[in-house]
């Protein structure tokens, strides 16, 4: 008896494991790489918020410059500040750091910071975000940025339980407990519950009955939806935990054939393979690309204008999207070779 909830990887877990190997990051620390020049070390934390707390508005501002995938958007996520006038470190705050990273890969790291900066000293109420108080929220959006980034390259090395306990105590390293706490506890618990869920569906020896006995434990605080989600995102972790696996294995496309349609059915088996030829296919033309770049980069009798001319011209092979996460994978220091 094939589990009920397998039958619908031809359709979420295909989606899946598409994300996870189009940005390279595990699904617990974000869905693209985060680039900064800045470096970061251990932050305090911060003091208490207090209640009756100053909201800044921002939910009718919108993206003003030109050219990126920001522009006429609205402004996600908030600062907020305390009776004190001390920025509240709050999850809000996290979601508007965000919302400027969306243009990593777009944009310089620089010029993602200075817009947030902007931002900052055009939209705080009179008599504005006091010196003090901006200069804490630049510190933690460094932080932040430093944060992800050694993230994504702690997941990229090491297998995902090892990953989550190093990155875990890095996050309380580098914000402290309360800010760490108040950016990650959810997604933690949420991760927790998923990786509980993500065993309990990977067990073969578990009888059907005690499975679904031991699920509805594990959910019995959640409400209806919430438990369907819950069963969807273990799933959906299974399949990719499995093809993470694969890759490290150098499984063949048989073998892996064989595995995926006893598990998810002969649909996915195979839209699953088909992904597989895709994932190949970038590779190469991603070693390829690094490959060229380097010898350009090399080329002592080019002039800096050549040089780039011949950089630019190797980015015409990628589409538009493609050049994205190109030049982010080239900031981060995680093309082949680098």
């Amino acid at each position: 008896m094939r589990p009920k909830a397998l039958t619908i990887a031809a359709g979420l877990a295909l989606a899946a494991v598409v994300s996870a190997w189009w940005w390279g990051s595990a699904p617990w620390i974000g869905s693209k790489p985060l680039v900064s020049e800045v470096d970061a070390g251990p932050i305090s934390d911060p003091g208490e918020s207090a209640p009756g707390d100053e909201r800044i508005a921002i939910a009718s501002a919108t993206a003003a410059s030109s050219g990126d995938s920001l522009r006429d958007t609205e402004v996600d996520g908030a600062l907020r500040l305390d009776t004190g006038g001390q920025p509240l470190p709050d999850r809000e705050l996290r979601r508007l750091f965000d919302y400027f990273l969306a243009r990593s890969g777009e944009q310089s790291p620089e010029a993602i910071r200075s817009a947030l900066l902007g931002y900052l000293q055009g939209h705080a109420p009179a008599p504005g975000l006091r010196p003090e108080a901006l200069a804490t929220v630049l510190a933690w959006f460094d932080a932040y940025v430093a944060l992800e980034r050694d993230s994504i390259s702690i997941a990229q090395r090491e297998t995902e339980p090892a990953a989550m306990a190093r990155v875990r105590a890095l996050r309380r390293e580098r914000l402290g407990q309360v800010l760490a706490d108040n950016w990650y506890a959810q997604e933690e618990r949420d991760y927790d519950r998923a990786d509980a869920r993500r065993k309990l569906w990977a067990d073969r020896s578990l009888a059907p009955a005690t499975r679904e006995r031991r699920l509805a434990e594990l959910d019995a605080d959640l409400d209806p939806q919430q438990r369907e989600l819950q069963a969807q995102s273990a799933q959906l972790d299974v399949a990719m935990q499995q093809s993470r696996e694969f890759e490290r294995n150098r499984t063949d496309a048989s073998t892996r054939f064989v595995e995926r349609e006893a598990l998810y059915g002969r649909e996915a088996a195979q839209r699953l393979a088909e992904l597989d030829q895709r994932k190949a296919r970038w590779n190469d033309r991603l070693r390829s690309y690094a490959a060229q770049r380097q010898r350009v980069l090399a080329d002592v009798d080019l002039s800096d204008a050549q040089r780039q001319q011949r950089l630019s011209g190797l980015m015409q092979g990628f589409d538009p999207n493609e050049r994205r996460r190109v030049d982010a994978l080239t900031r981060n220091g995680m093309l082949p070779g680098q």
